[in-house]
């Protein structure tokens, strides 16, 4: 079979797996369940203010389960969020505990999918703007990583589901030659409402900057949107664990969990931290 087949034949059956999820999360007890939608403008990082406020819209009971289970199966951005990020919907499902192993077995087939998918595609010899081309052929609109994430079951009796946010920063360096070539190469793509004249000067301003830079290895340190996690603890002697929120959890429990909601938040960026920049719109750290 060709990769082309490979993926979709995996793809397909990733389809199938959550579809038998979430009829069965529908039919069985539910708990409870608890999920909070973000605003559209919540992964957007072009905004450079400085600031950023989230506010989470909570949803609980049927509503909530309808919501999770959709993200499950959703692979494509919704309609007013931006292409560029992930959905991401924090939140959780909580089942009596006589469904673990059912639910459990379930997860994990989409789960396997969702590895088959990324293994076939990574250990390709395509490059990124191929694959993206796979699996846009596949899944039209299809957002990779969205295929990519795992749906997380937590383990032991559930007590409490705590929300809470972190910043994250994406860290690389990157060789200084090679930074430099990529500067020269942009100085004939100009961004949107800039001539190739306007633009030129300014990267040659940067290209000076690199090249007056000791050493030869260039940081780049890039925000990434804030992001919602959940830390699950449990009545027994299971450790607390920490989920990201990029979909709902599933946990498992007799009694209704005691949950810290998750509240707005307000992401800030330090004056002192612009200041470390040698080029702020790339990110090129000044150390």
């Amino acid at each position: 079979m060709s990769l082309y087949n490979d993926v979709e034949f995996a793809f397909n059956q990733l389809v199938s797996a959550t579809e038998a999820l979430n009829q069965f999360l529908h039919e069985c007890e539910v708990v409870h369940a608890e999920c909070y939608k973000l605003p559209a403008s919540a992964g957007d990082m072009s905004d450079t203010s400085g600031w950023e406020l989230v506010t989470p819209e909570k949803h609980t009971g049927f509503t909530a389960l309808s919501m999770a289970t959709g993200s499950f199966a959703r692979f494509t951005p919704d309609y007013n969020h931006s292409p560029k990020y992930p959905f991401r919907l924090p939140g959780f499902i909580q089942l009596a505990p006589i469904h673990y192993q059912s639910a459990s077995q379930l997860v994990d087939a989409c789960n396997l999918q969702k590895v088959i998918i990324k293994e076939l595609i990574n250990s390709s010899k395509l490059n990124q703007g191929q694959k993206r081309e796979l699996i846009q052929s596949i899944c039209p609109n299809a957002i990779t990583l969205q295929i990519y994430r795992l749906i997380k079951v937590a383990d032991g009796p559930v007590k409490r589901v705590g929300f809470t946010w972190c910043n994250k920063n994406s860290m690389r360096t990157i060789n200084k030659e090679e930074f430099l070539t990529y500067l020269a190469g942009s100085k004939d793509n100009p961004p949107s409402g800039k001539t190739r004249s306007e633009w030129a000067p300014w990267v040659e301003k940067e290209i000076e900057l690199v090249k007056s830079k000791p050493g030869e290895i260039i940081k780049v340190k890039r925000p990434l949107p804030i992001t919602p996690k959940l830390n699950v603890s449990f009545t027994d002697d299971t450790n607390t664990v920490m989920f990201y929120g990029h979909v709902p959890i599933i946990v498992f429990g007799d009694e209704p969990c005691k949950i810290s909601p998750l509240k707005s938040c307000i992401r800030s960026t330090s004056e002192a931290e612009h200041y470390n920049y040698l080029i702020k719109r790339l990110y090129v750290m000044n150390e």
